[in-house]
């Protein structure tokens, strides 16, 4: 399974001067969990509500006065969209990340995938393993 058929398209993008405050209320309002910050439509950090809660909400900081760049995650770890899934899943196991930016070739921002879209996603993965296998099992 391609990593294009589960990743969510289109998502949520801002520009890296764009206050956390305003990040927030663009999660509440998207009942997201994440934006992406982009410059040129290339991604340079990704915000999500634990950096929200971790490094403002905890540390004081004013949310209107916080430039997101200030408090994302970053570098951003991404993968193409015409990867496989099982190389997005190995990706985010070896980062220990729960969300990745998926990207086109000219490195611009296209998607993302979850943990819960690759979980959503679940039983036809697993058939499709299933398929995989049973005809590998034929061949020999």
């Amino acid at each position: 399974m391609r990593i294009s058929e589960v990743m969510v398209k289109d998502p949520v993008r801002v520009p890296a001067d764009t206050s956390v405050g305003e990040i927030a209320r663009l999660m509440r309002d998207k009942s997201i969990s994440s934006v992406i910050l982009v410059k040129d439509d290339k991604a340079l950090g990704i915000v999500t509500e634990r950096d929200l809660v971790r490094r403002v909400l905890a540390s004081g900081r004013d949310p209107d006065a916080t430039k997101a760049f200030d408090v994302c995650t970053r570098p951003v770890a991404t993968t193409s969209d015409s990867a496989d899934l099982e190389l997005a899943v190995d990706i985010m196991n070896s980062y220990n990340i729960r969300r990745l930016v998926i990207v086109n070739r000219e490195s611009k921002v296209v998607g993302i995938v979850t943990t819960d879209d690759i979980w959503r996603n679940y039983r036809q993965l697993s058939e499709q393993l299933a398929v995989k296998y049973m005809s590998t099992l034929r061949r020999k």
